[in-house]
């Protein structure tokens, strides 16, 4: 028996020797990893993955913050230098000298700068959303991309976020209203309630919007399929939605609270130092740089105040959709990727004509200002 059950057991033998089947590797090439998909967070570590993105993309957001800063610098800047000009001059004039001056030209030269400053913040706001948005998502995915890449993502994107804002914008501002109406009513008028009215209208009716921004800057698709989009991931995670809209516009809140607080410190040294509207050349030439220097930094701080409040929004999109088709437009050979210039297509700037020629209108009325003032 034993002598008849060898031969069925050599048979198998020869199977390692005709299993050259490792072979077949090397016959293609072998493809590069694929980035570990990122885990979907539950709503209670949420905050800490935010944070910790954060932290893997600071120096990318610190690139992305100088460019916001230069642009508030080039529209607001103006404004700032001219309004302290016309205070400098409040010091050695009348109230009808300066009514004068008002009517002579300077108050229309006023309302430019405005105009100039008003429109550089709101591309300093939109940029800085829409840049954030794809630095992290980039870098959240396991696919960084460049600041000018993300730069070029956000022009692409630039108006149908802009329609983004006011579908959400809408509803939000009408709940709000409501709410701090009824607030008023129960608690009195010199209550400041604005924070809390903020929050609870934002986790409410902010929440089913709250991955709207994410779905046209990674999603990229536009404002109303990012909305219906929106409703639907909310659905999926209602609480971690809550949280997202609710950390937004907390981190808004607080930070225009400290930039104020800040600018109320920044006056009390100048006063301490003897700085000041009524001082002599040397002291106002020094109060000229700090005016630049504190609207520099008001650029770099708008962005990264809404950076760290979109990082949570980023973390749950991506982390429940897998998203981010709309930053293959701009990685290379995309049809978006600044590196490439198109038949028909325009060079990629760091600063547009329009916005360049919104810093030579800020610049032409500053020195019409001060042409007028110092007659």
């Amino acid at each position: 028996m034993n002598g008849a059950a060898g031969p069925p057991e050599a048979e198998p033998a020869p199977e390692p020797a005709s299993a050259p089947e490792p072979p077949a590797e090397p016959e293609g090439e072998p493809a590069p990893p694929a980035p570990p998909a990122p885990a979907v967070e539950s709503t209670r570590r949420l905050l800490g993955a935010s944070f910790d993105l954060l932290t893997r993309s600071s120096d990318d957001m610190r690139r992305a913050s100088f460019h916001i800063g230069v642009i508030v610098l080039g529209t607001v800047g103006p404004l700032a230098l001219a309004s302290f000009g016309v205070a400098v001059t409040a010091v050695h004039k009348t109230q009808r000298e300066m009514d004068d001056l008002m009517v002579r030209g300077a108050g229309s030269w006023l309302g430019v700068l405005g105009s100039v400053a008003g429109i550089g913040l709101l591309v300093a706001a939109v940029e800085s959303r829409t840049m954030a948005s794809a630095i992290l998502g980039g870098h959240f995915a396991g696919k960084p991309i460049a600041v000018r890449a993300a730069l070029a993502r956000s022009r692409m994107v630039f108006w149908r976020v802009i329609t983004a804002a006011i579908i959400v914008g809408i509803p939000v501002l009408i709940a709000r209203t409501a709410v701090n109406a009824a607030f008023v009513a129960v608690l009195g008028s010199h209550t400041d309630i604005s924070l809390v009215s903020s929050a609870l209208v934002a986790a409410v009716v902010g929440a089913p919007f709250a991955y709207l921004l994410s779905g046209v800057v990674l999603g990229d698709v536009d404002p109303f399929e990012a909305t219906r989009r929106s409703f639907r991931v909310f659905r999926a995670r209602k609480s971690a939605a809550a949280l997202v809209a609710v950390f937004e516009t907390v981190a808004i809140l607080l930070v225009y609270l400290g930039s104020g607080a800040g600018l109320d410190i920044a006056l009390r040294v100048f006063h301490a130092l003897g700085l000041g509207a009524d001082s002599g050349p040397a002291g106002l030439g020094l109060v000229s740089v700090g005016i630049v220097a504190g609207v520099f930094a008001l650029g770099t701080l708008i962005y990264t105040a809404l950076a760290i409040s979109l990082a949570p929004q980023v973390v749950m999109f991506v982390g429940l959709t897998r998203a981010t088709f709309g930053l293959d437009h701009v990685r290379p050979g995309g049809d978006g990727d600044p590196a490439i210039r198109r038949p028909g297509q325009r060079p990629f700037r760091w600063m547009t004509i329009p916005m360049l020629l919104g810093f030579i209108a800020g610049a032409g009325s500053l020195v019409g200002v001060l042409t007028i003032i110092v007659r």
